[in-house]
């Protein structure tokens, strides 16, 4: 099967944490014998070479220095659409809708999965109308927002979302706010992003040095948050938390960064807990994994924020869960569909600082159970969301929207 991706984030080189899980995702498709060609936007940052797959990028406007959405610069703490984006999403849309029809007659593509409702799926369906190629929606979770935010956002996806052949999503959280708008798709299906197995795995490389890098001391108990500094990420109610424990030798640490961040290094300082929360900054791909196996939790306190923008995923937990990782994550995200209480995790009301207060102690005071949901979850990934799998997941999806 001949499948083109359409996106407007990809990451640009092996380094690029940047919605790294799209890599993963078309590796997946082509390990089940499917050709793949991604077409997205154009940025000076993309190098990318020898891949099983095809990458094209397009301009929208010139000069080249203007190429400012996507790859994470499109929402401001992801609430708001910057007001440049009002400005360039046009010609995103009107130049990508004409590279997409024209790479799906090149190519002689079978069908479009357009990830981001908002705007490829659009894309994806005036180029259907030229050529022919039906579309499968991919609904990874800004896009479920801006459709359940704004009411002509939401008018748009809806008429998307009826002419698709299926709607997919990583959360069943999302998948409702599309199906909430009176969509009746066709096909709809959960799918999670996948998880590259070989090199998401228990190992000890490189933890000693991270160990004398960051002044961490072997007996502290560590406690891994990973993702940008936003609203959504629910970070603060995750410091409120570890203020009961400072009794324990804990170490928190934040990968990431963003707007929010020294408003949250107050909020340790008003807590007294500068000691006990680290922020690293961003992580790159290579480095990200020892990260995961120095942790010895894995937290996800993620909420539904002021505006109704929420996490779907995300993609760090199921990597962190591969390397044998127990996890703390709220009942919002998508990964909570697969966290059992007390078999791989726990899963704690959202803004809830006291249960999240309590999930915490019970894995620090206890290494046997921490190593035992590691165990578990380490074959759930295994088993259920690596790049074949998923992969496989979706190429039936697609084959089933061929026939539909």
């Amino acid at each position: 099967m001949k499948i083109c991706v359409l996106t407007h984030t990809f990451p640009r080189d092996k380094e690029d944490t940047t919605a790294a899980f799209m890599n993963e995702f078309c590796e997946g498709l082509a390990q089940n014998n499917n050709s793949v060609v991604v077409i997205t936007p154009y940025d000076p940052k993309f190098s990318r070479k020898n891949y099983p797959f095809k990458i094209i990028t397009y301009k929208y406007i010139w000069p080249s220095s203007l190429h400012l959405l996507g790859y994470s610069r499109t929402m401001e703490a992801d609430q708001f659409l910057r007001p440049r984006a009002f400005l360039l999403i046009p010609f995103m849309v009107f130049f990508g809708t004409l590279k997409l029809i024209s790479v799906a007659k090149r190519e002689n593509i079978d069908i479009v999965n357009a990830h981001w409702i908002l705007p490829n799926g659009f894309m994806a369906m005036i180029a259907s109308i030229f050529t022919r190629v039906p579309y499968v929606i991919t609904v990874p979770g800004t896009d479920a927002y801006l459709s359940f935010r704004y009411k002509i956002f939401g008018l748009v996806s809806k008429v998307i979302a009826h002419f698709s052949k299926a709607i997919v999503s990583n959360s069943q959280f999302n998948l409702n706010r599309i199906l909430n708008l009176g969509v009746k798709p066709k096909l709809k299906a959960v799918i999670h992003y996948p998880v590259d197995i070989e090199r998401f795995k228990p190992s000890k490389v490189g933890i000693a040095e991270i160990h004398t890098k960051l002044g961490i001391n072997k007996k502290d108990i560590v406690l891994l948050a990973v993702g940008r500094m936003v609203y959504k990420k629910g970070y603060d109610y995750l410091i409120k938390s570890i203020a009961p424990l400072k009794k324990h030798n804990i170490k928190l640490l934040f990968a990431g960064e963003g707007g929010l961040k020294n408003k949250w290094m107050d909020l340790i300082k008003q807590l007294g807990l500068e000691t006990k929360v680290m922020f690293t900054g961003n992580i790159n791909r290579d480095e990200i994994v020892k990260y995961y196996n120095l942790a010895d939790i894995m937290v996800a306190p993620s909420i539904v924020d002021s505006r109704g923008n929420v996490d779907g995923g995300p993609v760090t937990n199921f990597e962190s869960m591969a390397c044998g990782k127990p996890q703390i994550v709220t009942d919002v995200l998508g990964i909570a569909e697969i966290i059992k209480n007390g078999v791989n995790g726990f899963v704690v009301p959202q803004k809830d600082v006291k249960a999240l207060t309590s999930a915490l102690e019970k894995l620090i005071e206890s290494k046997s159970t921490r190593e035992k949901m590691g165990r578990n979850n380490r074959k759930l990934i295994t088993d259920k969301v690596s790049t074949e799998s998923i992969g496989k997941e979706y190429t039936a999806i697609f084959e089933k929207a061929l026939i539909t």
